[in-house]
């Protein structure tokens, strides 16, 4: 049975249109800060890039703190549009109707999950997506853990403390945060001259002993103490990019790291910027 998974980044919507093992996917064009119409259209963008998706079951992902009723995002630091919008109503102004049946969960959970069902992965394994934002989700043998009835934290919020001569400060007005050292946006300050598809390559370019190289070596390493993993995937656009980086981070990680970390722990990456909108698909196929 087919399905359509939708996931609304930072800076553009990713849409996964799933029939049994075969995969279509497509995006929107790029945004910054938009406007709930804007939002709609660009989700309305990369959905209308399928032929077919009337009457399919909707998995969708975005950013934020869920509201209490779960119904709608309460905050989302990196969309703000999304405060307050209603699930099935944010689903019917982008499709025009709204789905016989959707599910929502974060973009770091589908991610993690399409991830997992494609490696095999087996015993804990800790996905961190970064990108606009930055999210963790934890698996025990392909299953999400939780605390209680709520996701594992968002990570991107963690203080890291000032890496550099100046505290730098997130638009929520929090200093020092993993988002702020290491987010797009972040990258993007780091390297105003570059256009967004250099991006990748100028990260590659970065010395272990930046700001943004010593928050991700931290973070990491955090993620080791806390959730003692067998293997942490990096998700997101500028986690995939982090591939080229992969020995150093081994061996920047694993300096001095608790020894209560599992000492046979493996540094994985994802492959494309489509797993959570596969995995959205998924959980509703």
């Amino acid at each position: 049975m087919a399905s359509l998974g939708i996931d609304i980044g930072g800076t553009s919507v990713k849409a996964c249109l799933l029939d049994g093992k075969h995969a279509l996917h497509a995006r929107s064009d790029s945004y910054s800060n938009p406007t709930r119409q804007e939002l709609a259209s660009s989700i309305g963008q990369a959905v209308g890039q399928f032929s077919k998706t009337a009457d399919l079951a909707v998995g969708l992902c975005l950013p934020g703190k869920r509201s209490a009723e779960g119904q709608s995002i309460e905050h989302s630091v990196n969309l703000p549009c999304l405060d307050g919008w209603g699930f099935d109503e944010l689903l019917s102004d982008a499709m025009g109707s709204r789905p016989q049946a959707f599910t929502v969960m974060s973009d770091v959970q589908a991610a993690g999950e399409d991830f997992i069902c494609a490696h095999s992965c087996g015993g804990r394994t800790a996905a961190i997506a970064i990108g606009t934002g930055v999210g963790l989700a934890v698996f025990d043998d392909g299953v999400a853990e939780g605390i209680g009835g709520r996701g594992v934290g968002h990570l991107g919020m963690m203080d890291m403390g000032r890496l550099g001569e100046h505290d730098v400060v997130a638009p929520d007005g929090s200093k020092n945060t993993v988002e702020s050292y290491v987010g797009v946006r972040a990258i993007e300050r780091r390297f105003p001259d570059r256009a967004p598809d250099e991006l990748p390559l100028a990260i590659a370019s970065l010395a272990m002993e930046e700001p943004i190289m010593t928050a991700i070596v931290r973070m990491i390493r955090v993620v080791h103490a806390i959730y003692v993993p067998d293997q942490i995937v990096l998700l997101g656009g500028v986690g995939i990019s982090l591939w080229a980086r992969s020995t150093e981070l081994n061996a920047a990680v694993n300096d001095g790291l608790t020894s209560l970390a599992n000492p046979d722990w493996e540094l994985m990456f994802g492959a494309c910027a489509f797993h959570a909108a596969c995995g959205a698909a998924r959980s509703v196929s």
